[in-house]
């Protein structure tokens, strides 16, 4: 019984805890001001709204679609969508990055889903 006491803890420790819900899912969502698409393919979303900053990143009115996600042209195509008909959007952020273009000096919220409020 102690063995799974404290395998059972030591899952619940080390239990990945790198994704999670900047805004809610069931929110009102932010609001896109501008969307910076990078040389790279990466795509910088400019934000009007709060989120849930949890990992402590320390620019939080924009964030960050890295050119490596898997979702990423779906991702723009959304925030695009969402910037002309002027629905607010929800994001669910895996960590921060610091983005090069914008000077190396700010990590962003990095986003690995979106939706549509």
């Amino acid at each position: 019984m102690k063995k799974i006491l404290i395998c059972l803890m030591l899952f619940l420790v080390v239990t990945p805890t790198y994704a999670k819900y900047i805004t809610a899912l069931y929110g009102g969502g932010v609001s896109i001001e501008r969307v910076f698409v990078h040389e790279s393919g990466a795509v910088s979303i400019y934000i009007n709204g709060g989120i849930v900053n949890l990992d402590q990143c320390t620019s939080t009115f924009r964030v960050y679609i890295p050119p490596t996600a898997k979702a990423k042209d779906e991702m723009l195509s959304l925030a695009l969508f969402a910037y002309a008909s002027g629905k607010r959007v929800g994001f669910h952020d895996s960590g921060c990055s610091i983005t090069p273009f914008w000077g190396g000096t700010q990590d962003v919220p990095v986003v690995n889903n979106m939706w549509v409020h």
